[in-house]
């Protein structure tokens, strides 16, 4: 009966999991950062406001030389802090990319740190990213 029990508890934990919507301030962030490094611009785009998306455009432009490298890449971004503003609607995502292509040097970056900037729209957090 007790593993009967703790069968539907793990169940029950499981499908809980699953129904989470996956759209944290860091899950978002991670996807975006691998997107850019790995020359995926559109899903890059898809996870960015409106107004972000001429910045992915720029820099698909300037990556356009390297970008059968960069989709070799094996790049890993690893979350190492995360801030949400004290009204919920934007955030601050600071990690760490590992195995990112030097666009100048054509060489593998073993890690470097990086910040990406959130905002929420809706129920969906996105990256916002805009050109200066």
């Amino acid at each position: 009966m007790k593993k009967l029990k703790l069968f539907f508890l793990l169940l029950a934990f499981v499908l809980l999991a699953s129904c989470s919507d996956g759209n944290s301030p860091e899950q978002v962030a991670e996807e975006f950062v691998e997107a850019i490094y790995t020359a995926d611009f559109e899903e890059a785009k898809s996870l960015c406001t409106e107004d972000s998306k001429q910045t992915v455009d720029f820099i698909a432009a300037f990556a356009s030389q390297k970008v059968d490298q960069m989709k070799k890449s094996e790049v890993e971004f690893v979350v190492t802090n995360v801030t949400i503003s004290d009204d919920g609607n934007s955030a601050e995502v600071k990690g760490i990319i590992k195995g990112s292509l030097d666009l100048e040097k054509g060489t593998v970056i073993e890690s470097k740190d990086e910040k990406v900037q959130l905002k929420k729209v809706g129920d969906k957090w996105l990256v916002e990213n805009k050109l200066k």
